[in-house]
């Protein structure tokens, strides 16, 4: 008997293969099935959420401080960038030009690039915030910040910068209705048990003209179909329902949002990954000038393979998905 999709509850579905995690190394086998309906990929054996959170090292990435809070952050050339690409207020009056604009929007290019456009004095609420520290930057860009995050840690190192955060769940923080104007799930869609739950208190806490930026990784993408159970995106089972374009907007028909922009994007560090991965499946000896993990954002290797990232983000093949999503009239 095939089991029932975690997403659409549909009955049709595939199994593809088993998986494990290759990324932290803790024990146990897990069946990775696509559903035929959304083409969403989920595991089995299913996990409650207490069950999954065994799986989370204290250590885990997004717990860290960024070492940019060390820094002097977001002065002087990526002032002038918000300022003049993302439309935040000037702090000197009468410098707006259009070469200004169009010598920041090239900048946008290379830096600044996770900056929200400006919305006033906006409230902005980042669910899975770990550490907090893209919400430390948006407070110093003017905005009120909000965060949600269910590891302790992270949220003690969010509230040691001042920040304001609830451990746990958005739908425990008892947020008023439409309270937020941007709402951000930046890597954190794949980790939800319950993703149509938590979309719709996402609709009731989000304002009417607000929006939703997600970041996922794509199961669509040219490296997922390479590499298969070996693709470093799969992170089994921490990522339990896995997303491409048609289970993310089944996601958003059933929950009240509509997709209004999407966009793909690759990188070096996600390929040589699912490189490594492929050749230990395989039993082959990584050579030592490859060894480890800095070899993955090594400038040469992102150099030379930037046309083709380019190339396979424009045929919509990316490794990760950034889409914008907007309440439907009504919801």
């Amino acid at each position: 008997m095939s089991a029932l999709c975690r997403l659409c509850s549909s009955p049709g579905t595939t199994t593809l293969f088993e998986s494990r995690d290759r990324i932290h190394g803790f024990p146990g086998k897990f069946t990775i099935i696509r559903c035929r309906r959304c083409r969403a990929l989920f595991i089995e054996p299913w996990l409650t959420e207490r069950e999954l959170a065994a799986y989370y090292p204290e250590y885990y990435g997004r717990y860290r401080r960024s070492r940019s809070l060390d820094r002097k952050s977001y002065k002087g050339i990526k002032r002038f960038v918000l300022e003049n690409a993302y439309g935040y207020p000037p702090r000197e009056e009468g410098r707006s030009s259009v070469l200004r604009r169009a010598a920041a929007l090239l900048l946008s290019l290379v830096m600044a690039k996770d900056a929200i456009p400006y919305r006033g004095e906006g409230r902005f609420l980042d669910i899975g915030c770990g550490g907090g520290s893209y919400l430390y930057r948006l407070r110093q860009w003017g905005w009120e910040v909000h965060g949600v995050e269910p590891s302790r840690s992270g949220v003690a190192q969010a509230r040691s910068l001042g920040l304001e955060v609830h451990h746990g769940r958005v739908r425990d923080a008892k947020f008023p209705d439409r309270f937020f104007d941007v709402i951000r799930l930046h890597h954190v869609l794949e980790h939800l048990t319950e993703p149509n739950e938590t979309f719709r208190e996402i609709a009731r806490i989000l304002k009417s003209d607000g929006v939703v930026t997600i970041t996922v990784p794509n199961t669509r993408s040219l490296n997922f179909w390479l590499f298969q159970e070996n693709w470093y995106g799969l992170d089994a089972p921490r990522h339990v329902i896995s997303y491409c374009p048609e289970a993310l907007r089944l996601l958003c028909d059933a929950t009240g949002f509509a997709i209004a922009g999407i966009r793909f994007r690759s990188g070096a560090f996600n390929f040589v990954r699912s490189v490594k991965f492929l050749m230990q499946e395989k039993g082959q000896r990584l050579p030592e000038w490859l060894h480890g993990v800095d070899w993955a954002g090594s400038r040469l290797i992102r150099r030379t393979l930037k046309p083709l990232f380019f190339l396979v983000d424009f045929l919509r093949l990316g490794d990760i998905m950034e889409a914008t999503l907007e309440k439907r009239p009504g919801i």
